[in-house]
């Protein structure tokens, strides 16, 4: 991929996560980016070339964002700090218009999308848990499988409940009582002794 292409990919996800995918033709795209759409077509066959590529994009930069976690080697607590922040930002700036046009128009990308991201969450999370247990900084006794899958179905069913405004997802206090709530759930007596060292504006807000 030329830097071209890239610079248009990243300005369609910007649109398409600000207005949704139906709305935005490409007429509209090229006009928006400054480009004819003689140009345009010279790297996209058509707006389902555009979309996928589009999707395929945000799927790495995810990938790429959980592989900067694991390169960093920190230990299990400091690694939650990280995936926390991760997903808070992903759930913050999740658009129902965008994905209900991906579910919609676009089935077999949104599938690939939501299986890879589903996938994604639960590794991300079973090895963290895991890691947890082996350093002794969370309890032995956790069933990690079923504690992943429920973070998994904890953080979808937030994205697409109607019980939780769009004023509360971007709220601080509403991820963070969810968090401690996880964190102080799985965390051994030498994690909470480690968390209390470490992050005492976390233990004490």
């Amino acid at each position: 991929m030329d830097q071209k292409e890239q610079e248009i990919i990243e300005q369609a996800l910007q649109l398409f996560t600000r207005y949704g995918i139906k709305s935005v033709t490409m007429d509209e795209f090229s006009r928006h980016i400054g480009i004819s759409k003689k140009t345009l077509y010279q790297y996209f066959a058509d707006k389902n070339e555009l979309v996928e590529k589009t999707i395929q994009a945000l799927i790495k930069k995810n990938v790429c964002n959980i592989e900067e976690i694991e390169n960093k080697h920190l230990n299990a607590i400091e690694e939650l700090f990280e995936i926390y922040r991760i997903v808070n930002e992903m759930i913050k700036s999740h658009n129902p218009v965008l994905e209900f046009d991906l579910q919609r128009y676009f089935p077999t990308i949104f599938k690939k999308l939501r299986e890879l991201h589903r996938n994604n969450t639960y590794n991300m999370m079973l090895a963290n848990l895991n890691k947890g247990k082996a350093e002794e900084l969370y309890r032995t006794d956790l069933k990690v499988e079923i504690l992943a899958k429920l973070n998994l179905m904890r953080t979808e069913y937030i994205m697409h409940s109607d019980l939780v405004t769009q004023e509360e997802m971007h709220s601080k206090s509403f991820f963070h009582e969810i968090f401690k709530y996880h964190v102080f759930g799985i965390i051994s007596q030498k994690g909470w002794v480690y968390l209390k060292e470490n992050y005492p504006e976390f233990v004490n807000n």
